[in-house]
């Protein structure tokens, strides 16, 4: 016999179809090892190109002089060059090492530009005779240096070091200031010093003992701008192997990688908005008990965020190859691609927001009516905006600019409908079961749901619009690229302190490590250029850094040195069977190093300061030092001496620590979320138009790029902080700032909600209802929230210990429970309130005595006799040990008990009072003002969500209001809600070891 179906499910009756979707492998290969193998490629392409490089360094015949591939009257040296040119400019895809190739020829052009200049107008001296040499000697123009690291004496012209070198540091300087990019400024700096240590040197490039020829043009300032110029194509020779091996086997285009991933995007958006309206409208038990969801959800949402940063990165990438005119073959429009990846973007930012709809669902009576009558709506719109999204990229893919979406129709009618049935079936319900204020405060998170899915499906249907505002023209675009460059030049903002002072150190660790190469180490470079190459503004603390770097010339000093030297002591005279064997190990290890740096994670840098490092010491001028010689041993010696001048100069000027910089990141994103919401929150409640353009584009900035960006920089920094040693600072906890960064991340989605509210109304402008008073006194309260968190993060208690946090904590909550009002100060009503509350605690009451005891304690509380308390006030007298002590009297006659102000800080306690407490036995029990029962800014909010709903509910307003208005006033309650859950989860951890 079959079973009599409800209503409901004869409503709902549907047929089966067995299908089969996109395959979801099991038991193949783990995506780390597609990882290893790519990033291994990537690795050997990056060996093969500095394997390529050391044929350069093959010596010519006695007749032809020293390079077989370069001028006889070429005698700088420093060939390897190529190598380390060729390894730091190799990146992931040809537009990324365009960048780099782009970044370092104009560099090195700049060192040549300055330094030709330089020596063409400034000839080193070079000495005739022995008589000029020993006048020289005599008047300190000429010293000669017997005791160096390499055991043999050589001279140093003081005055043409003098001369020369305050424009090498004036260079320095400049180019550490302005706002040149990474690898440009790095290749500028260590070109300039190589070519002002070298050409200044007084003694011959082949003999270091013995001065220069002066009688051979090769030391004339003509030959050695010639030199400077061979030198510089050095580079440009190393730069194009790097782009050569980017395309052998197979090129691996940006362009191409940006395309997989654009084509991926919908069955990501599928993947996670199928989960959602699944666990939303079908789920048979609350989110709380759907582990497994919640686990799967926040994965695939993470994964999602990765697919979209790589996506932007590869934009950048792209443009390089559009340079190229890659994008004409390869069908690209970079104008089309990256509107497109911000829609991806804003699409996952509204799923973000379904998610926390999700997980704020509780089941209320409300909402299973409501959810079976648009379980239909619901998945229907899911079905068509999942394939509007597929055909938005598909013409995305086909580089179209004029977007003509044919189902972009069909999506808004029925996201109208929804609209239509949700008002239509809430105003029944409200109507018929008399709703309590509880159950309409339970329905808010199906509004922010609806909500969430009404912005995602709007981004995708305002797409084609946003498109054709855009500028495609690629010579207009061009134009303004150069121009927006330019224009960072004479940007006040580009010149912070920050800049300022890593210049500052960088600079002072060159002019240490310049005179140590040329009164320690015979004009050597390496310290100078060494610093150059690894030091600069990467974020972290200085002790993290040094580590990696450390680590880093290590593994590219020590192990290839070690190596160099069995291969030149057992090769023999068998120069063949030597190259082979340096060779093979020279592209052994670059892959080894470069692998670390292409697995990404915090050893990535060390990675990369290795491999560059090892084909400076395995590809030296001389295949094989001379016998005894300290060559290699300098080596260590000069690299280790770098890291050492860097690690001493980053602690002595602007030392920074992880713990403090994880510190000041926090309290930048709590500064960034509190402008976002003051702006945000002002306009959705109170504005009736648009957002003026201007304060709309500096939130969209705060909201969508700097907030973001200072998160990841937290995630940076809190993983880096391992790394560094206690000294005086307290443990870090990692766990501790784990919790912290989950509740940044949740703060900046709710104010992501916030925005997108705004948005939502700028089409949507009607004049705002009166919403309830307690709207107000919920944002006076946040605002006091941020600013007590950018307090508890501060300079302040950046050394502090979890006890002091949670003191500050409690102080802060103990004055906002008095504060009734809210206006930052206690006037004698809010102490009134808090003295009956005391003496509620301690089951008495205080009779007439009570305005007395106000009067006392505003004596003791008010130094100043204003009448009022500031909370310094309210703090001092805490930490100077305010204690209430109520006594309650065993006689039952006693109405009014008697109560003690314990203030001995600030009174002395009256003789006559102290004789009462002899002749009186009561029971004294002593309250600590700092023991609150609740946080004040949670039961702000709870009183926002009940007024809101009495308020809904009166006169039945929300038959009156439309849908839209319901919509944007329950998910901005939901938002705003979720911004005060997360400061108080913020508070609370931040205040627990």
């Amino acid at each position: 016999m079959l079973r009599k179906l409800s209503k409901v499910q004869e409503e709902a009756l549907g047929r089966l179809r067995i299908n089969v979707g996109r395959r979801r492998p099991v038991a193949t290969m783990a995506a780390s090892r597609t990882r290893f193998w790519t990033s291994l490629g990537l690795a050997m392409r990056a060996a093969l190109g500095a394997l390529l490089s050391s044929a350069f360094l093959t010596h010519a015949t006695a007749e032809r002089g020293t390079w077989a591939c370069f001028p006889d009257w070429y005698i700088l040296g420093g060939v390897s060059f190529i190598a380390v040119s060729c390894v730091i400019a190799c990146g992931h895809n040809v537009g990324a090492t365009m960048c780099q190739m782009f970044q370092q020829k104009l560099g090195v052009a700049l060192a040549f530009g300055f330094n030709a200049l330089l020596f063409s107008n400034f000839q080193p001296r070079l000495f005739q005779t022995q008589d000029e040499v020993d006048a020289s000697v005599a008047d300190g123009t000429l010293l000669r240096i017997t005791k160096s690291f390499s055991g043999e004496p050589y001279y140093v012209n003081n005055r043409d070091l003098f001369t020369v070198l305050p424009f090498t540091m004036a260079f320095n300087a400049l180019v550490l200031v302005l706002p040149f990019a990474s690898g440009t400024r790095k290749f500028a700096m260590v070109n300039n010093l190589f070519f002002a240590l070298t050409v200044v040197s007084p003694n011959s490039y082949k003999d270091a003992s013995k001065l220069k020829n002066a009688s051979l043009a090769l030391y004339q300032s003509p030959t050695i701008v010639q030199n400077l110029c061979i030198y510089m194509c050095l580079g440009f020779i190393g730069v194009l192997l790097s782009f050569l091996v980017i395309w052998v086997p197979y090129p691996i285009f940006a362009i191409r990688q940006l395309q997989e991933l654009t084509l991926a995007t919908p069955a990501t958006v599928e993947e996670l908005l199928h989960m959602m309206v699944d666990a939303y409208c079908f789920k048979k038990k609350g989110v709380e008990h759907m582990h497994i969801l919640r686990v799967k959800l926040r994965r695939k949402l993470e994964l999602a965020t990765a697919q979209k940063d790589a996506m932007l990165a590869l934009v950048d990438d792209a443009w390089w190859e559009q340079c190229l005119g890659l994008d004409v073959a390869l069908g690209f429009k970079k104008t089309v691609t990256k509107p497109y990846v911000e829609l991806f973007a804003s699409v996952l930012n509204s799923l973000r927001a379904m998610s926390h709809a999700l997980q704020l669902e509780r089941d209320g009576r409300l909402h299973q009516p409501l959810i079976q009558a648009l379980r239909q709506d619901v998945c229907a719109i899911e079905t068509q905006a999942l394939a509007l999204l597929r055909e938005i990229v598909g013409l995305v893919n086909d580089a179209r600019v004029d977007l003509q979406l044919t189902r972009a129709k069909a999506l808004e009618s029925q996201l109208q409908s929804l609209l239509l049935r949700f008002h239509a079936t809430q105003s029944e319900l409200l109507s018929h079961m008399q709703p309590t204020t509880a159950d309409v405060q339970a329905n808010m998170p199906l509004h922010l749901f609806v909500f969430a899915l009404q912005a995602l499906c709007t981004a995708m249907i305002e797409f084609p619009d946003a498109l054709r505002l855009k500028n495609h023209n690629t010579s207009t675009r061009v134009l303004h690229f150069l121009v927006r460059a330019l224009k960072e030049f004479v940007d006040p903002a580009k010149y912070t302190a920050y800049r300022f002072q890593t210049a500052g150190r960088v600079w002072l660790a060159l002019l240490l490590a310049s005179l140590l190469s040329v009164y320690v180490f015979g004009y050597s470079a390496t310290t100078a250029t060494t610093i150059a190459y690894i030091m600069g503004n990467q974020i972290g603390g200085s002790f993290g850094i040094s580590l990696f770097r450390a680590a880093g010339v290590v593994a590219g000093v020590i192990v290839p040195s070690i190596a160099l030297f069995f291969i030149c002591s057992y090769g023999g005279e068998h120069m063949a069977v030597v190259v082979v064997f340096r060779d093979a190990f020279l592209f052994f290890w670059v892959t080894v190093s470069m692998y670390v740096k292409w697995q990404g994670g915090l050893d990535a840098y060390a990675g990369l300061v290795s491999a560059f490092i090892t084909v400076g010491v395995l590809l030296p001028d001389e295949v094989c030092p001379a016998p005894g010689s300290l060559t290699s041993y300098a080596n260590v010696v000069q690299a280790m001496l770098a890291v050492l001048l860097i690690v001493g100069v980053e602690l002595l000027l602007w030392p920074e620590s992880a713990f403090i910089l994880v510190r000041k990141n926090v309290q930048k994103h709590l500064r960034l979320c509190q402008t976002a919401f003051a702006a945000l929150f002002e306009h959705n409640v109170r504005a009736t138009g648009p957002m003026d353009a201007t304060a709309l584009a500096a939130v969209r900035a705060v909201v969508l790029a700097a907030a973001p960006a200072v998160l990841k920089e937290q995630e940076v920094l809190r993983k880096e902080a391992i790394f560094e040693p206690r000294l005086w600072h307290p443990p870090f906890s990692q766990p501790r700032y784990a919790k912290i960064m989950d509740a940044c991340d949740q703060l900046l989605t709710n104010t992501v909600i916030l925005f997108k509210l705004m948005l939502w109304s700028q089409h949507h402008s009607r004049p705002s209802p009166a919403t309830p008073a307690a709207l107000t006194t919920t944002e006076r309260a946040i605002h006091d929230a941020f600013d007590s968190l950018h307090v508890l993060f501060g300079l302040q208690y950046w050394n502090a210990d979890a006890d002091q946090m949670a003191l500050f904590a409690q102080v802060q909550e103990a004055f906002r429970h008095a504060d009734k009002n809210g206006n930052g100060e206690l006037d004698a009503s809010d102490v009134r309130a808090l003295l009956l509350h005391v003496f509620e605690q301690a089951g008495a009451v205080p009779g007439d005595a009570l305005e007395t005891y106000v009067r006392d304690f505003m004596d003791v509380v008010d130094p100043q006799r204003s009448g009022k308390v500031a909370f310094a006030e309210f703090t001092a007298a805490l930490e100077n040990g305010l204690l209430l002590e109520v006594e309650v009297l065993p006689r039952p006659k006693v109405v009014a008990p008697d109560v003690a102000v314990d203030a001995s800080p600030f009174l002395t306690p009256r003789a006559s009072d102290e004789a009462l407490e002899e002749q009186e036995a009561g029971v004294r029990r002593a309250y600590d003002i700092l023991n609150v029962e609740g946080c004040s800014l949670l039961e702000t909010a709870e009183t926002m969500r009940r007024d809101f709903a009495a308020w809904l509910l009166d006169g039945r307003r929300f038959q009156r209001l439309p849908m839209e208005e319901l919509v944007l006033l329950h998910s901005l309650l939901s938002a705003v809600n979720g911004i005060a859950h997360d400061l108080a989860v913020l508070e609370e951890v931040a205040a627990h070891p």
